[in-house]
């Protein structure tokens, strides 16, 4: 999120004043927030799962309110007669366009969905099970060729090592959406927390760049955070598109497998894939349970193509585009983070490596002209 203010050079001083009561609320409001959400994070599974998702999903919610807030202040004065919307008063009235929309379409559909949603939850064991038994039984595909009885049975140890790997996975995940429902009540705190975040980011960026000591340090941190906010911007949009093509593919794919609700199903892909392991788990199960039994190695290998290709594929390229990482570096940090966190390591692997390649830079810039600095001043004449 831009800054409201631009340092022209490192001693820029009327960019940069000293710090006062602002600054210091500032950044007291921000390290009281980190505790509280550290605490509940540590004696509290729902809190560490709430607190993830909410403030993932927020993150993602203020960069795509952004751009839009960012055109409103821009036209706003030409057709307004110089009047321009804070962007507290943007982004409500953007939640008032979407809710104008959404209104009629709950209107008429909202009862049925939200008849349907203790039936989902309810039923999610059986159809894990189900999928599982299913994966089980896709284990004897290879009956019906013929192999040499070494490449057999090499096939049917590969095949049957990787269908457990599946059962584990499906059941790990079926176990997590049973108990996601309790964070569910959580998200309606995201629309408010990213008008917070679109709202207050300029304020708390200006606080971190005035609390440091040298005009040179006060100028690096500016540059840090915005180098920083183009980061985590480039990756929402890259997930974004990522959704958007997962979800065409998928809703196609469906529709030519002639299964029931492909256009449901292919939205909910598309939503889904912002969960990394967890999301497409899901839409398999999801799928599966709506196939019929002689459709069902057809829909288990579209999906997994479909894998290979976003993971493998597609979503390296998108991400090396947006933030200049390269493709293989992209697959070893998700690798990393599925090793070390699981699903939060995932979805936090490609921002973290993009932040630390940018934190890397500058501490490389800053060491580079402090050694300068220091040498001008002990060749400078006294």
């Amino acid at each position: 999120m831009p800054s409201v203010f631009s340092a022209q050079s490192i001693d820029d001083a009327a960019a940069f004043p000293p710090p006062d009561r602002t600054v210091a609320l500032n950044l007291g409001a921000a390290a009281l927030f980190v505790v509280l959400v550290t605490l509940a994070i540590a004696f509290d599974w729902v809190a560490f799962k709430g607190v993830f998702i909410v403030g993932f999903l927020s993150i993602a919610l203020a960069y795509l309110l952004l751009p839009i807030v960012r055109i409103m202040r821009q036209k706003a004065p030409a057709k307004l007669g110089g009047w321009r919307p804070s962007r507290i008063l943007a982004v409500l009235i953007i939640y008032a366009s979407v809710a104008a929309v959404v209104t009629p379409v709950w209107a008429i559909w909202g009862e049925r969905i939200v008849s349907q949603v203790p039936d989902v939850a309810r039923d999610v064991p059986r159809h894990v099970s189900r999928f599982a038994s299913q994966v089980r039984a896709s284990e004897q595909w290879h009956e019906q060729f013929t192999f040499e009885r070494e490449t057999r049975a090499i096939i049917r140890s590969t095949t049957h090592r990787l269908s457990g790997r599946i059962q584990d996975e499906v059941s790990q995940v079926g176990a997590e959406i049973v108990r996601a429902r309790l964070v569910v009540p959580w998200l309606a705190w995201v629309p408010l927390i990213a008008l917070l975040l679109v709202a207050q980011w300029p304020a708390f960026h200006r606080s971190a760049a005035r609390a440091f000591p040298t005009p040179h340090l006060k100028w690096r941190t500016d540059q840090f955070l915005r180098q920083v906010n183009m980061v985590l911007a480039a990756y929402t949009r890259a997930q974004a598109l990522s959704a958007l093509i997962v979800g065409v593919i998928s809703g196609l794919g469906f529709a030519l497998l002639k299964l029931p609700n492909a256009a449901m199903l292919g939205i909910v892909a598309g939503l889904l894939e912002t969960i990394p392991i967890a999301g497409p788990l899901a839409v398999a199960i999801s799928a599966t349970a709506v196939a019929p039994t002689s459709k069902l190695l057809l829909v288990l290998a579209f999906l997994g193509s479909l894998r290979v290709l976003q993971d493998y594929v597609v979503y390296p390229r998108l991400i090396r585009h947006a933030m200049h990482l390269h493709p293989v570096a992209v697959v070893v940090a998700i690798w990393l983070g599925a090793m070390l966190g699981g699903i939060v390591g995932v979805c936090l692997a490609v921002p973290t490596v993009g932040v630390l390649q940018v934190a890397h830079r500058h501490y490389r810039e800053y060491r580079a002209i402090e050694r300068l600095v220091r040498e001008y001043e002990t060749a400078a004449p006294r």
